[in-house]
């Protein structure tokens, strides 16, 4: 609902593409600068207590939030400065929130627990938009950021009441620089999780940060309200749920480069095809589309990253590759500064031909090295 009713409140306050992309840098920058920290805060600490620290930080933010848009004494560069700070509560959040999945199911059913964990995440993205679009509507945007600030007492009292296993202090260890290096050796040593981590900074730089634009098509192009613009943040939500509760459910489906490469094409398609729609219904189903294939690619990434890679190097791992929502502030004043220049449509229509080339380009490679191994197999004479 904040996402929501701040890409709302930005549009409202400065009608500018690249306002969107500067609150969006400001937003996604952190996981840059702090990703690697995070991970390595995952690693070393109790991941309930990081959890419990971050998530009231977040409330307070919210508080904040809300009694700056109420009180009507909101302007561009607190959301700019707000957004910052969320997005470092959330960079350590993330990572030692994830890092907890790997702790509580058995590797085999991987797939299966993240699939369902981000069904349960998804449904408030469809749940979220509506509500907050309904909102904005009907009473103002200041409730809208009121109903979020409260929602995190809900969240707190919910880590408390989880039954983790107990956490062991580590026996002396090396500095916290030391440990972010270690993550980082064993990416750089690992040619899959080396290439599963690239392909999802190219998605992060030239795909994701689509749905920060999506005010201009609701209202340039669809010429919808806030309701129906609430309506079009769902859907990519609607596409996220259902393949996030296909992989909760899939047996035997071998998580590898291939399946993730073909959903990075499956959302360039999509996204081209949202790009040029003129049709409310069309663009409802397109974004569907992109949320699909984005949720399904970013779930057998997780799931690859956390089958392969040691309990004690998961949190700085993770950490790296979710430093791909750091690219998203690069992508997003990219793609603001481009859509300025050449318009919106034609923006998307660019950044889904990089991401369909990386995918394409993957693909060959990985061909190539299979074809290779197999030749090997081969006996000779």
């Amino acid at each position: 609902m904040q996402n929501v009713a701040q890409s709302w409140l930005v549009w409202d306050l400065t009608h500018s593409p690249l306002a969107i992309g500067i609150v969006a840098f400001s937003d996604s920058m952190p996981r840059l600068l702090v990703g690697a920290l995070g991970g390595a805060i995952a690693d070393r600490f109790d991941r309930r207590r990081v959890l419990l620290i971050t998530q009231t930080l977040a409330m307070v933010q919210a508080v904040v939030y809300w009694l700056a848009v109420w009180f009507q004494v909101i302007a561009f560069w607190h959301i700019v400065v707000l957004g910052f700070f969320l997005g470092v509560v959330n960079t350590i959040n993330q990572t030692a929130r994830q890092s907890l999945v790997n702790s509580l199911v058995p590797k085999e059913e991987l797939l299966n627990a993240i699939g369902l964990q981000s069904s349960v995440f998804n449904f408030s993205k469809i749940l979220g938009p509506s509500t907050a679009g309904i909102i904005i509507a009907s009473v103002g945007i200041a409730e809208c950021f009121f109903v979020n600030a409260v929602s995190f007492l809900a969240l707190i009292y919910n880590l408390h009441l989880m039954q983790l296993p107990l956490w062991e202090r580590k026996p002396a260890r090396k500095s916290m620089w030391a440990d972010i290096k270690e993550g980082f050796s064993y990416v750089r040593g690992s040619r899959r999780i080396s290439h599963i981590i690239s392909i999802s900074y190219v998605m992060a730089m030239f795909g994701a940060p689509y749905n920060r634009f999506v005010p201009i098509f609701a209202t340039n192009i669809l010429h919808v309200g806030p309701t129906g613009f609430g309506l079009l943040m769902s859907a990519p939500g609607v596409g996220a749920t259902l393949a996030a509760l296909f992989l909760a459910s899939v047996k035997n489906l071998r998580v590898g480069i291939r399946w993730i490469c073909a959903c990075v094409l499956g959302f360039a398609v999509a996204l081209v095809l949202f790009a040029f729609s003129h049709s409310f219904v069309l663009s409802f189903i397109f974004l569907a589309m992109v949320g699909f294939c984005q949720i399904a690619e970013r779930a057998l990434s997780n799931t690859a990253i956390q089958i392969e890679t040691p309990s004690d190097l998961l949190g700085r791992v993770l950490s790296l590759f979710f430093m791909d929502r750091g690219l998203w502030s690069f992508g997003s004043v990219l793609m603001g500064t481009a859509a300025s220049a050449v318009g919106i449509s034609w923006t998307f229509a660019a950044c889904s031909a990089v991401c369909a080339l990386a995918a394409g380009s993957l693909l060959a490679t990985n061909a190539r090295r299979r074809a290779q191994a197999a030749t090997h197999r081969i006996p000779s004479g």
